[in-house]
């Protein structure tokens, strides 16, 4: 009988140790939630405003006509996008702040799909929800801000635009105040 060398055993042994560890490495890799998407299929946040339509035309989800679903947001001279959808989305409104999408909005269709089995599908995919509560539970990554609201909604977001709206509502806000306490000085 042929008896192993001690390098046999050695280099046997590094094997299973590689092919364990490799084993290890792809199923947490295998597990990792996946990055919060920047859109819904091929209408990412970013595009610009042709680009959006063209891609709302392709998308058999969307009933979208064309240019008579742009409308303007008269307080702020942005551009939307509503659009009805087919099957599983009942509308859908596409907001744009300097002609660039900023925000997507898909009302889900009560009869076909359910907010318990599109939160569990978010999870599986993404990981939990970074906030939740009985009404939103919400997914972020670096630039985009997913959120499940009910009754059944979905709303993609670009979070820089949102922390400019934010700033510019606090700027306002600011505004407003020193303006009354400005305006209450005059008695």
């Amino acid at each position: 009988m042929i008896r192993p060398s001690a390098d046999m055993i050695d280099m046997r042994v590094r094997s299973v140790v590689l092919i364990v560890a490799l084993s290890l490495a792809a199923a947490v890799l295998a597990a990792q939630p996946e990055e919060v998407p920047r859109g819904f299929r091929a209408i990412e946040l970013g595009l610009a405003i042709p680009e959006v339509q063209r891609r709302l035309i392709e998308d058999a989800n969307f009933s979208y006509r064309g240019e008579p679903d742009v409308s303007l947001l008269p307080a702020t001279g942005n551009r939307v996008i509503e659009s009805g959808g087919y099957t599983y989305i009942r509308r859908a409104w596409f907001q744009f702040r300097d002609d660039v999408l900023f925000s997507i909005t898909l009302v889900l269709n009560p009869a076909e799909l359910d907010h318990y089995g599109m939160y569990t599908a978010l999870v599986d995919r993404y990981g939990e929800p970074v906030s939740l509560s009985p009404r939103i539970a919400m997914w972020e990554s670096d630039r985009t801000r997913l959120t499940l609201e009910r009754p059944l909604t979905v709303k993609y977001v670009d979070r820089a635009g949102f922390d400019e709206l934010l700033e510019q509502g606090r700027m306002q806000q600011s505004v407003r105040e020193l303006s009354r306490r400005q305006f209450i000085d005059q008695f």
